[in-house]
């Protein structure tokens, strides 16, 4: 199911907002425990849930508040989003927020929605950073400054990502449905705002807006990870204890939506690549036992290959990809279904004969098997962010603001009592023609009208209050995140065929299992003019064996809670398995099963290039596909045949036309195989079982076509600003790369890794590229740097880019080229490499706790021999760079009079 960022509900109006007073520290009092969540509360109303797991190396702090754009009232829409980017400004007390974060590293985010804001940061596990965490929060609870001044320099960047937004016709056209949809309700208003409200509220207007809802009483603190449950407790009552409860009283919203009495039509014409159909049901609060039934009949009838409109629609190439969702709301949700159809077919005509599949919904016989599948993928999902501690606590954010975190798990049980008779029931009450949204309206008599479920905290407090969740797994074992560490748990070995493997031996949450596979293929002249060949076969290996179909492939998967994905890019075929240790075994035999049996059948070659040409159809005229691409063809020049070459996304569109079934048959039978291949897998696994099973799955599996390793021809980059014009597109992307020979273990490597981090890549925002451009001129939304430096070659380069509204190109050219010239002829200060260094190795620390960090070490260990002590060899060769050295090696490598520079836009807007 998809999800977009879009509207909110109502603003109730409560006058001045009382004086808040500190008090004492106070110790959080315990209030249950449910299924390994604590709940805690504070007198002052704070709410707070502890999600501990000794088996990760990181933490993550997440406050949400109950706060959205739906309570935004006449002349506030986009009031709470802006309120968000305001809060990384500064406090009175503690100062610079981006600051501290950037120096602190990790990782930091915050989202706004329909029913609530969030701010969260995740670093690696320690009682300084979790101290610091909650003293932040806490501090920006009550105490941001929010300047008119930092305002007046942010309306720009809100406004690019509005534009950003508005360039995608798919997420428009969502918009307009919802607003169409709903009549009242604030659900019908984007996130993101009215243009006009965000540049002319004042900074007293947010602030009005920020005390009132900025509250102790109003918010859930949420500490999960490895971390001190003690101490976490302590900080929770110095830091969040010491806050009064304000004395104003939060009134209730009280709008609902009334029954539609008829269908609703909405056109839009407007600039855009691609056609889109959407339509749009009123449904129900995440609350009520419906919305369960809902999100099965979802998966039932849109999921690949088995759904029954995707049979009747993209099966027989009526439209190219159907898509549906159902949020995770307080009040009555909705249902809306995405469709994309190629250039070559009439929308009007596709949007009529989307209606009749949808009238056909409620009329369907549901079958057990169709109720069974449909549970499976929900549990699935469910249990895999369950067991991925650190991303289910930053989920809990949107069941949060459905109403409490309880109803997650109340949502899961529901899934697991569905039964047909509920699939039939919901299907024939909410799939009415007068309960969509899709064109225009059309009176008709005696309408059964479906009316919005209302949900009051009274019985939300009744439905969750004395819920005790299953019983609590085991607790996990804990696990250093270091070099040492993983060496110690790691066991190599090779198979028959020549093929290596790594076994991490990591206990995950909930018995998970995961695997990350490399296999090298063939060589330049055999590859020549196959890369698109190459990269539909990997999306057809899943749709159909000798033994098996793509559905009972799909529906075994599902059961056994896995997936595998496959991607073929340059001479590598990857693989990605996501899986649990009892299931491991048999999930391999299907991947094996796939590697040597797959059949590709026409049909869905046939709709997998018409998905991919669709898609690319809509990147024609997009700023940033066309940057991106025009830059590494300006400054790579390869023959086309080439299997480095960058085509134009035309000439993808064209060759993908031209792909023949027989091309895949030949390429899977001659160039595919795997005696080149590396993988590694974690898990709390035995090495011997684990050595049997991938023997089975690849140790027979060879190519026909003799493997070297094929390696890039070095092309100097030269000075050139290039200009593409993309008529009526409201943003406009910056990029520019200059080349240079480089390996990594060149003596200059590292110093060039932290000169590129305070030029344009470090910290959060703080970076010499990005502050100028974002924080000090508010003239990007996102601007940065990156570097690629391989192992096998010294085909290197450097590159930054900017988003910008395509009036501010001369400001934002001028100001990058500026920043690099100033780096280049002053250098970087003592004060700048000790900053982005701490900011640097924390960021360092914290993706080595992640378990695909870890299986990528290993793999280029296995693929490349690079020692997994290199990781800390660099860590160490930087930490005792000079700034001296820095600046050195920055002008060494990085010229103005070499940078190749392209620019796409409506330049011609004024």
């Amino acid at each position: 199911m998809k999800k977009v960022l879009l509207s909110g509900i109502l603003y109730c109006s409560l006058g001045l907002m009382s004086t808040v007073y500190a008090q004492k520290a106070e110790a959080p009092k315990y209030i249950t425990n449910v299924e390994g969540t604590k709940e805690y509360t504070l007198s002052n109303g704070l709410k707070i849930l502890l999600i501990p797991d000794a088996s990760q190396s990181n933490m993550v702090v997440n406050i949400v508040y109950n706060v959205g754009s739906r309570h935004e009232g006449y002349g506030e829409k986009g009031m709470a989003h802006l309120l968000e980017h305001m809060l990384f400004k500064s406090t009175k007390n503690l100062g610079d927020i981006k600051k501290m974060l950037s120096d602190k590293g990790g990782n930091a985010n915050g989202t706004t929605w329909l029913d609530r804001t969030n701010y969260y940061e995740i670093f690696p596990s320690s009682d300084e950073n979790l101290k610091w965490s909650l003293e932040m929060e806490a501090d920006r609870m009550l105490n941001a400054t929010i300047l008119q001044t930092d305002l007046d320099k942010e309306f720009s960047v809100v406004r690019n990502e509005f534009e950003i937004g508005e360039n995608n016709p798919d997420r428009v056209l969502t918009e307009r449905i919802l607003s169409t949809a709903y009549l009242w309700h604030n659900y019908g208003n984007s996130t993101i705002g009215s243009k006009e409200d965000i540049e002319r509220v004042k900074a007293s207007t947010l602030r009005v807006f920020y005390e009132k809802y900025y509250q102790p009483d109003n918010a859930t603190l949420i500490i999960a990870g490895k971390f001190d449950e003690q101490k976490a407790l302590q900080y929770i009552g110095q830091y969040f204890g010491a806050l009064a409860k304000p004395k104003r009283v939060l009134a209730k919203t009280y709008t609902i939506e009334p029954a539609q009495d008829g269908e609703k039509f909405v056109e839009l014409n407007r600039a855009g690549d691609s056609k889109n159909v959407g339509a749009l049901y009123h449904t129900v609060p995440y609350a009520d036992k419906d919305y369960a039934a809902l999100d099965a009949l979802i998966e039932i009838l849109t999921s690949d290959p088995s759904g029954y409109l995707y049979k009747a629609l993209v099966e027989t190439q009526k439209v190219s990809s159907i898509y549906a969702w159902q949020p995770t709301l307080r009040d009555a949700s909705f249902m809306y279904f995405g469709v994309a159809l190629s250039n070559d077919k009439d929308v009007k005509v596709t949007k009529d004969l989307v209606r009749t599949e949808l009238d056909k919904v409620g009329a369907i016989k549901y079958t057990d098997e169709d109720v069974n599948r449909a549970k499976a993928k929900i549990i699935k999902q469910i249990e895999s962010v369950k067991n991925n501690t650190i991303n289910y606590a930053i989920n809990l954010t949107e069941i949060i603001g459905a109403g409490d975190y309880r109803l997650g798990n109340i949502y899961r049980d529901a899934v697991e009592k569905l039964t047909k008779e509920d699939i039939q029931r919901v299907a024939e009450k909410y799939f009415r023609s007068n309960n969509r949204t899709v064109g225009i309206f059309i009176p008709s008599k005696d309408e059964q009208r479906v009316k919005s479920i209302e949900y009051t905290d009274e019985q939300l407090v009744a439905l969750t209050k004395d819920y005790k969740g299953k019983a609590l797994e085991k607790e996990t074992a804990a696990f250093e995140a270091s070099i040492s560490n993983l060496k110690k748990n790691l066991t190599e070995g090779t198979l028959s065929n020549g093929a290596k493997y790594g076994l991490i031996k990591k206990e995950i949450k909930g018995g998970k299992v995961q695997a990350s596979f490399v296999f090298p293929v063939s060589n330049e002249k055999d590859l020549a003019g196959k890369s698109d060949v190459g990269t539909i076969l990997a999306q057809l290996l899943k749709t159909g064996t000798k033994t098996k179909t793509k559905e009972q492939i799909q529906d075994r998967l599902d059961q056994l809670k896995s997936s595998v994905n496959f991607n073929f890019s340059g001479q590598n075929l990857s693989l990605n398995v996501n899986t649990y240790k009892e299931s491991f075994k048999e999930v391999m035999e299907i991947v094996g099963d796939l590697l040597v049996n797959s059949t590709f059948p026409e049909n869905e070659l046939t709709k997998t290039i018409t998905d991919y040409n669709t898609y690319l159809e809509s990147s024609l005229n997009d700023p940033q596909a066309i940057a991106f691409t025009e830059i590494s063809r300006q400054t790579a020049k390869y023959p086309k045949e080439s299997i480095f070459y960058t085509a134009t996304v035309q000439e993808q569109i064209d060759a993908y036309k031209k792909i023949k079934q027989s091309e895949l048959v030949d390429f899977y039978a001659t160039i595919l195989g795997g005696n080149n291949g590396v993988g590694s897998v974690i898990g709390e696994l035995e090495a011997k079982s684990t050595a049997e099973i991938l023997e089975n799955a690849f140790g027979k599996w060879t190519s026909k076509s003799k493997y070297e390793l094929a390696k890039p021809t070095y092309f100097d980059s030269q000075k050139l600003d290039k200009d593409y014009i993309t008529p009526d597109k409201e943003n406009a992307v910056a990029t520019g790369k200059i080349s240079f020979k480089m390996t990594r273990n060149s003596a200059d490597y590292p110093a060039l890794v932290i000169a590129n981090e305070i030029l344009g890549s470090g910290g959060f925002l703080t970076a010499r590229i990005p502050m100028r451009l974002r924080e000090k001129e508010g003239i990007s939304y996102g601007a940065g740097s990156f570097m690629e430096v391989p192992i096998t070659n010294d085909v290197a380069f450097w590159e930054y880019y900017a988003f910008l509204n395509p009036t501010k190109k001369g400001a934002v050219e001028t100001a990058t080229k500026e920043e690099i010239a100033k780096a280049l002829k002053d250098g970087f200060t003592e004060e700048e490499l000790n900053t982005n260094l701490k900011s640097w190795q924390n960021e360092r620390k914290t993706r080595l706790g992640n378990d695909y960090t870890l299986m990528s070490l290993v793999n280029t260990y296995l693929q490349f021999g690079v020692p997994l002590e290199d990781y800390d060899t660099l860590e160490s060769k930087v930490k005792a760079l000079k700034v001296q050295e820095v600046n050195s090696v920055l002008k060494k490598y990085i010229s103005l009079d070499k940078m190749t520079s392209v620019y796409v836009g409506d330049f011609n807007k004024k």
